[in-house]
């Protein structure tokens, strides 16, 4: 197993370079099943970048979810990343906020914040 980063992912997913992005087309169609791993702060980096990038919310979990789906990934909290995915399409929170509120309804412990959405989110699970 080894570590993915997020330009690889980014390369391959928006197919913006030519050589880039057909580098990582090969390393993907290359790697074992579930051998490039892919942990939460690459997530986040996905995330930010796609959203920068112009893609709406819905693009941007159905390109996390493509992640998900693709036998050479492997994400390092598959079931939490997922939540969060779904947190970013359904309530309009960055995905700081969608991650955290998914890892406090997860792991059952209270949630303080400021944000009033975010604490209305936390109170509706």
């Amino acid at each position: 197993m080894a570590f993915v980063d997020a330009n690889i992912l980014l390369r391959w997913l928006l197919g913006d370079h030519e050589e880039l992005s057909a580098r990582a087309e090969n390393l993907i169609q290359e790697a074992k099943p579930a051998s490039l791993l892919v942990t939460d702060v690459i997530v986040a980096e996905i995330v930010y970048v796609l959203r920068g990038t112009g893609r709406d919310r819905r693009q941007t979990s159905e390109a996390l979810l493509l992640v998900g789906r693709t036998d050479a990934f492997k994400y390092e909290n598959k079931e939490l990343i997922m939540d969060v995915t779904k947190l970013l399409t359904e309530i309009k929170l960055d995905f700081a906020d969608c991650y955290l509120l998914a890892r406090a309804r997860r792991e059952k412990t209270g949630l303080e914040t400021f944000d009033e959405p975010m604490h209305k989110a936390y109170l509706s699970d």
